[in-house]
């Protein structure tokens, strides 16, 4: 087992640190690219100087031209794309970007057989004022018409109600997914209750559509586990719990058979709680001593109730084990200091801690927003949980996660519903009429959006939208 844990360490810490090293080097390009832009303004075409700094560019985009057809960066509300990478900017890139967006581009596309002198020729023409631009029909038509056949400029796209409707969709197929896996996790339990046999197909089939979905729209999801449900907490839970383990593999670039393991082990991680008498798991106040040794059973129960199902992976196994044991001294089941805890008992370790958090229970007067939630997982590295992985967790979740309200610097408010490379600068849907409608023809803005280098929109604060009365499911579901 050990083997085989150090093998899927080994292939996640390559996968991700991969991406790390692509995004480095997207960016590097981009900062090429503004020293081109910048030298274009002071040296002639044929100067050494500048010749030397469209050379630097020309080599890293090259040594990315290794393994694709064109090397694509994307400018969107405030944000650099190296193809689905977001990539982050400084101020002397956030003012390039201005640079290019006020000239109508969108998208700067680089292809094989480029020339260092391609590189100056479009650095000279970006160069030219604003009006030279307005009056050709933008900077993409100028650039078709040069002589730089290697560089092609997309314009600014623009969302409109059909890009909308696409994310709209993309939440009803999340929403539709969220409740068939609540209905396959209330199956299961109920099956073990009967002592009647599993549907193990049904259960790894919901894994696979939710693989399938985080793949192509994690923040539908996320968000969707903000939204928590008091009467059927048990069966969320789980789900929610998938979802975050799932959305962390995706996050380290697991491969599909990995995500799709997680995802059972997430699912499956507090199967053992069937043995718990209802009122000891629903109990409002502290538990006694033996309430509480009964509750320190199910992980071992779990195991075992797991072991008994045919198609069961032996990670599931492991999973509702040792999610529990923790790195201090309250993780249970107690082992030897010789036993280490999966990296995927870590994980779902990490999303259970995370849910249990924010979770909404009926004895619950006031829900914990998702902030101080992530500001315990912070305080808890290195001894409770994985430093590395609560690392990355906060990373993919962010100090705003998805549904957090925040208030704005400029007196707007905004509710968070997608995360940037800047942990303090999520994309928001402005909330005025707080009904819901705002969803359909609302306004979203990127708090990474600048004006002149400076930040046009910087959150302030968060408002508890139990207290205010927003119903963030009219936003979410």
């Amino acid at each position: 087992m050990a083997e085989s844990q150090n093998d899927s360490q080994a292939e996640a810490q390559q996968s991700f640190f991969a991406k790390q090293q692509l995004i480095g080097s997207a960016k590097t390009a981009f900062q090429q690219l503004s020293a081109v832009m910048k030298n274009a303004t002071l040296y002639p075409a044929a100067h050494p100087f500048l010749l030397a700094t469209a050379e630097k560019l020309l080599g890293t985009i090259e040594a990315l031209l290794v393994d694709r057809k064109e090397v694509a960066f994307y400018l969107a509300a405030g944000e650099l794309f190296f193809e689905t990478l977001s990539v982050p900017v400084d101020q002397s890139l956030s003012l390039l970007m201005e640079h290019f967006v006020a000239r109508d581009v969108g998208g700067i596309l680089f292809k094989p057989a480029l020339t260092a002198p391609e590189l100056i020729r479009l650095a000279s023409v970006m160069s030219k004022d604003l009006s030279f631009f307005t009056a050709r029909g933008g900077a993409a038509e100028v650039v078709a018409k040069e002589d730089i056949s290697h560089i092609e400029l997309r314009r600014v796209l623009l969302v409109d109600k059909k890009i909308g409707s696409s994310f709209s969709e993309e939440k009803k197929k999340a929403s539709v997914m969220f409740m068939d896996a609540v209905t396959t996790v209330k199956d299961m339990v109920h099956a073990v209750h009967r002592d009647e046999s599993a549907n193990m197909v049904k259960m790894n089939t919901i894994v696979q559509t939710m693989v399938d979905n985080l793949l192509e729209n994690r923040d539908a999801l996320l968000g969707l586990t903000s939204l928590k449900m008091y009467d059927e907490y048990t069966f969320t839970h789980s789900v929610n719990t998938a979802i975050l383990a799932v959305s962390l593999g995706t996050f380290l670039s697991f491969s599909k058979p990995q995500l799709a393991a997680l995802g059972v082990a997430g699912l499956m991680h507090d199967i053992g709680k069937v043995s718990v008498p209802i009122e000891i798991i629903n109990k409002p106040g502290k538990l006694t001593d033996d309430e509480w040794e009964e509750v320190k059973r199910h992980p071992i129960e779990g195991a075992l109730i797991l072991a008994d199902i045919p198609g069961v992976s032996k990670m599931a196994m492991v999973a509702a084990f040792e999610h529990h044991q923790h790195g201090d001294v309250r993780g249970y089941p107690r082992m030897d200091d010789s036993h280490q805890q999966h990296l995927f008992s870590q994980i779902v370790a990490i999303s259970d801690a995370y849910e249990a958090l924010t979770a909404a229970r009926v004895y619950y007067s006031v829900q914990m927003p998702a902030e101080k939630a992530i500001q315990i997982l912070l305080s808890k590295r290195g001894s409770t949980f994985n430093p590395i992985l609560v690392k990355a967790f906060v990373n993919m979740i962010g100090i705003f996660p998805i549904g957090t309200i925040l208030k704005l610097d400029t007196g707007e408010i905004g509710l968070v519903v997608h995360q940037t490379r800047d942990l303090m600068r999520p994309r928001v849907l402005l909330l005025s009429k707080f009904d819901g409608s705002e969803k359909e023809s609302g306004t979203e803005a990127s708090l990474l959006e600048t004006v002149g280098g400076s930040y046009k929109r910087t959150a302030i604060g968060t408002v508890n939208p139990y207290t205010a009365k927003i119903d963030i499911k009219k936003y979410l579901a």
